[in-house]
């Protein structure tokens, strides 16, 4: 069996056709979805870009593994164990390396390495990094499939698995949309989106000095802040057609009734909510959940959905499964092909995800309920503890924690029982990033004291007296 791996930076699920959305962005994707499985409850154990990947491709926790967050220099990861060391017995090695031992070829076309993050390139037969010369967030999906094309038609005998990280929805909001885009965007107009917010709430949100904000976009109006929803659809629209050209490519080689098709994200983004509109800030709903489609030869009923609560880091281990190896036995994940298949009661009762990079922030989601612990708020006014009604309120506009106190104390046992059965004895890596101050968080007040000091933000009342 093939495996073709299509990572969709950003990608908010619920702006896919697959995921309910009105608007035809995603026509390839619904595709994929109409003759596969589509996870309804995936979730990004550790929604950061770089500590997404590290738990894709580890099989396991940013808890256990270190990385729960970008800007930061990662050479290794905590715990591997390389194939070089200890063969194909080791218990913790990373997905790449482990496959490739058994024979298969692997190969990525991606600039994750660079972001940075030097482990990634650990165990490849081959990286192949498009542009060398743009930042990670400027490679395109057009970059990346004008390696992708004749990598495939070079590799139609082999058994192989590809890595395809698509980065088009990283970047700025002030980024022109390319001509395919803006046609598209042109045609989206005419389908109704997602409402904008009211007029009360953009009004406070106006006044927030934050990562992705209102005021940080120089967005002064509902209308120009909705803007930004519009081109991210466009964006979608055009990501939806790189991923087309690969399957086309497949479908041409005589290659697609031997591969499996993987489509998933690192994190979601916000719009609207938190004050927030383009950005992942926090481990909420909308960031930590992410779509997940596969599609491949017996793969399940076509055109079936999955509730069961899963992971991306299942997805090493589903990987594994499907080229008939052995999963390795550290692996934290779950095979998929178990998941589809458990009874309810045998699945898991809830799900981990911690953000790392603009606060620091761990969320328990279950059933209909999502506890939320925060060790570092960044820019935003965080409750220490929150707890939310998913089911009526996905977007977390209303803290129930103070109606709900037997709740919360169950849900934060849970939580401690799950970092103590992760952490092994050493410390919580989410810890130290709130004692160190989250890297986005840096990041975004130096921009912000900038813009202060050209005179085109006035000094928030939160920030003075530490801003010059």
């Amino acid at each position: 069996m093939n495996v073709v791996v299509f990572d969709i930076g950003a990608l908010r699920a619920d702006h896919l056709g697959c995921y309910g959305y009105t608007r035809p962005t995603s026509p390839a994707l619904d595709a994929l979805a109409a003759n596969g499985v589509r996870y309804t409850a995936a979730f990004s154990s550790d929604a950061a870009t770089a500590a997404a990947r590290a738990a894709l491709f580890s099989g396991r926790f940013g808890l256990e593994t270190g990385v729960v967050t970008d800007g930061a220099v990662q050479d290794a990861i905590a715990g591997h164990t390389p194939i070089s060391a200890q063969g194909l017995s080791a218990p913790r090695p990373l997905l790449a390396e482990y496959l490739s031992a058994q024979g298969i070829h692997t190969a990525a076309i991606s600039p994750l390495g660079r972001q940075p993050a030097r482990w990634f390139y650990h165990g490849w037969r081959e990286v192949l990094d498009p542009w060398c010369e743009k930042e990670p967030g400027e490679v395109t999906a057009a970059d990346v499939n004008l390696l992708a094309r004749p990598w495939l038609a070079a590799h139609a005998a082999h058994e192989f698995f590809l890595y395809l990280s698509y980065n088009n929805l990283y970047q700025r909001a002030d980024t022109p949309l390319t001509a395919r885009e803006a046609e598209y965007s042109q045609h989206l107009a005419g389908h109704v989106g997602p409402p904008a917010p009211d007029e009360t709430t953009f009004a406070n949100h106006a006044e927030l000095h934050a990562a992705f904000s209102a005021r940080v976009h120089q967005a002064p109006t509902r209308e120009a802040v909705w803007k930004l929803v519009h081109d991210y659809d466009a964006r979608i629209r055009a990501l939806d057609d790189a991923v087309a050209e690969i399957v086309a490519a497949l479908r041409a080689a005589d290659m697609l009734a031997r591969t499996m098709l993987i489509v998933t994200s690192d994190h979601g983004v916000l719009f609207g909510e938190c004050g927030c509109y383009g950005g992942h800030i926090s481990a909420h709903y909308q960031c930590v959940r992410v779509p997940l489609l596969i599609a491949a030869p017996g793969w399940g009923t076509p055109g079936s959905t999955c509730a069961g609560l899963c992971y991306t880091l299942d997805v090493a281990p589903t990987i594994c499964r499907a080229c008939g190896v052995r999963v390795p036995g550290g692996f934290a994940g779950q095979a998929l092909q178990q998941i589809v298949t458990q009874a309810p009661a045998a699945q898991r009762d809830f799900v981990v995800c911690s953000h790392g990079h603009f606060t620091a922030q761990r969320a328990l989601i279950c059933s209909e309920w999502k506890l939320n612990r925060t060790w570092h708020a960044g820019f935003w006014d965080f409750p220490d503890t929150a707890l939310y009604h998913l089911a009526e309120d996905a977007g977390e506009w209303h803290d129930c924690a103070a109606r709900e106190p037997a709740r919360v104390i169950e849900l934060l046992r849970k939580v401690r029982q799950w970092t103590e059965e992760y952490s092994g004895n050493h410390a919580d890596p989410l810890a130290r990033v709130a004692c160190d101050e989250p890297p986005g968080f840096l990041q975004y007040g130096q921009e912000l004291r900038a813009r202060v000091r050209r005179g085109e933000l006035r000094t928030p009342a939160q920030y003075r007296g530490r801003w010059a």
